[in-house]
């Protein structure tokens, strides 16, 4: 609408004898036509209202006018049309100023549409190259949950976990079905579809008409296998079942040869393969393990479950690629056709001699270990210069010699750059620091670590600085003193685990400042560049905290080698019972906006001991 030469240009709409149009012309009234004549010089159709309204005449005649001749009846008559006459037109008039309305609110609609998808042209993730939104896609796609269904209310075995939303565990269909780029990306991706975990039932697999009933199912799976091609598959199984101690059924009933979703992914080579659930493997038919179209692209082989591992191990003595194994425990030995290649070797639960860890893989690179019931270390200490990185997993138990003690004073690794001690039981931990057989050990190997982390491992900060002053060459560092175990009757009342992360822990960090616990000049870790804590408990100095990364951040990287000081980059604090007030962390903002990465939160959806999420700190623990 717009003005010129006093004329208000508008679009006109005029009344057709069966319905309301839009006329194509342009209405223009001039300035001064009287407001009861609207005129269209483009159609020249014009409204002019009948009837003279004059209220106050027609009250003056109602109180007056009565009588039988008072009234010309033809006169009302006449009245009466014109009334209805411009009521009629008032009601046409109506109707195409509601069509008017309609026809400029889609028009609205469709420019705000049109303006949404205009600025989607500069949306960021437009300018994403593909290589990056591959490499994302990869990173999301981890795997692919593949629950048989329909799974019957009734079965005795229910699935290990409950799906209510089936396209939240199945990332890589889920990619492919938000806009065309994504879906083309998608679908060339063939490594996204072939992470399959498949979660099968024994009860399914004995029903006669299995075929048919999983038809949906088994079309799912044959998807993901297709848009696969020849990508070798990462399958993890899992079977539901009754467990051992409730009594096992003949070994053809137990799972029979109706695994129809597992003999599908036998047809394809194999990557990974990960045995879960209540069922081991050696329950399924060798005959199925042997129609494994191409055992050797194996790489990575675990046991969650397991019946009879040396056996179970022979089924894929074919891979002779394999190189990363994950064992329940220790057994005789490795089949020799790929024992040498092993690079990294995880164990459940450590018993016994425990240098038969290196009968699986004599050369790894990386070591995991669990604790068992009774260990036996090796005298005198082996070594092994392949292991780089090693974890051990202590738990509470009853045995004499615990896990850290035994493995510190068994071996002796050189090479080693990354150590990890954690506790994993839901118990209470009280098993000592392992501080003289730490020590015995890095002085041993005269080893370079550049990462050590302890998790839910309940040692005091005189320790924990103890072990640190060992570690110069300590590039990141990461604790959480999170409890590993749960609330529960076993659980002593008032029992607190000790805690390395204190004020005085804090404060010996500090870049240059001499402490109470490093009373030296010379800084602690003064290589370290990534600093990772997660705190438990509601007493922390933040301002001692801040003081200490402030101190760390020396970007001039000459007058950081000066003075023998690494800039720290990377700074993580998670608290999971406390809040976190803006305010007093705004300095660190600075150093954020200058280039160190400072995250400072508390912990997403962490639930204390009593099961609920913290909101005040206080669960009873």
């Amino acid at each position: 609408m717009t003005l010129n030469n006093n004329k208000l240009k508008i679009r006109c709409v005029f009344q057709t004898k069966t319905l309301p149009l839009l006329c194509t012309n342009t209405h223009i009234m001039a300035k001064g036509t009287p407001a009861d004549r609207t005129i269209c010089f483009g159609c020249h159709h014009s409204t002019t209202p009948r009837t003279n309204i004059d209220l106050v005449g027609l009250a003056h005649r109602l109180r007056s006018e009565y009588g039988p001749g008072s009234v010309d009846s033809r006169e009302v008559a006449e009245m009466l049309k014109a009334v209805d006459n411009d009521i009629e037109d008032y009601e046409s008039e109506i109707l195409l100023l509601q069509s008017r309305i309609l026809y400029i609110q889609n028009q609205q609609t469709l420019l705000q549409t049109h303006a949404a998808r205009l600025r989607s042209l500069n949306s960021p993730i437009r300018k994403v190259p593909n290589e990056i939104l591959l490499r994302i896609f990869d990173l999301a796609c981890e795997r692919n949950m593949l629950q048989e269904f329909p799974w019957n209310d009734d079965f005795k075995y229910p699935p290990s976990m409950s799906i209510e939303r089936p396209l939240e565990y199945l990332p890589a269909m889920s990619i492919s079905s938000v806009c065309a780029r994504w879906r083309s990306l998608a679908l060339a991706s063939s490594p996204i579809w072939s992470r399959i975990s498949l979660q099968l039932s024994v009860e399914n697999s004995m029903l006669a008409h299995a075929p048919s009933l999983l038809s949906g199912f088994l079309d799912t799976v044959k998807l993901h296998l297709h848009r696969s091609g020849q990508h070798p598959l990462s399958v993890s199984l899992d079977i539901s079942g009754p467990a051992d101690e409730e009594g096992l059924y003949e070994e053809d009933d137990i799972v029979p040869y109706q695994l129809l979703a597992f003999d599908l992914v036998c047809g394809h080579s194999w990557n990974t393969f990960g045995m879960g659930g209540s069922q081991p493997i050696s329950y399924i038919p060798k005959f199925q393990f042997d129609s494994i179209r191409n055992c050797r692209a194996l790489e990575h082989l675990a046991f969650t479950v397991s019946a009879d591992q040396d056996e179970e191990l022979k089924l894929f003595e074919a891979a002779s690629g394999l190189g990363s194994l994950f064992l329940l425990r220790l057994g005789d030995g490795m089949p020799e056709a790929f024992g040498k290649e092993i690079w990294s070797l995880a164990v459940n639960s450590v018993d016994g001699d425990i240098s038969n860890v290196f009968k699986y893989a004599p050369n790894p690179k990386e070591l995991v270990l669990g604790e068992g019931s009774s260990i036996s270390p090796c005298t005198p200490p082996r070594t092994c210069t392949s292991v780089s990185i090693l974890k051990l997993a202590s738990c509470h138990n009853e045995s004499d010699l615990a896990l850290t003690d035994a493995v510190l004073s068994s071996f002796t690794f050189p090479s080693l750059s990354r150590l990890i001690i954690m506790t994993d039981s839901a118990y209470p931990y009280q098993g000592a620091w392992p501080k003289a057989n730490l020590e015995a050990f890095v002085r041993r190997s005269s080893c370079n670590l550049t990462q050590f982390e302890i998790q839910h491992v309940p040692v005091s900060d005189v320790d924990f600085i103890a072990a640190l002053k060992l570690m110069p060459s300590l590039v990141d560092l990461r604790v959480d003193d999170t409890p590993a175990f749960e609330k529960s009757d076993d659980v002593p009342a008032g029992y607190v685990p000790t805690s390395p992360i204190t004020p005085r822990f804090v404060r010996s960090l500090h870049g240059f400042l001499p402490t109470e616990l490093n009373p030296s000049n010379s800084a602690l870790i003064p290589k370290l560049r990534d600093l990772h804590l997660t705190f438990d408990g509601l007493d922390f100095d933040d301002a001692a905290f801040i003081d200490m990364v402030v101190s760390r951040w020396l970007p001039d990287t000459q007058y950081a080698s000066a003075i023998g000081l690494s800039c720290l980059r990377v700074v993580t604090l998670l608290f999971n019972a406390r809040a976190v007030d803006p305010e007093v962390y705004r300095p660190l903002e600075c150093l954020d906006k200058a280039g160190m990465m400072v995250v400072v939160r508390r912990r997403e959806g962490y639930t204390c001991g009593c099961g609920k999420l913290y909101e005040c700190g206080k669960c009873g623990l």
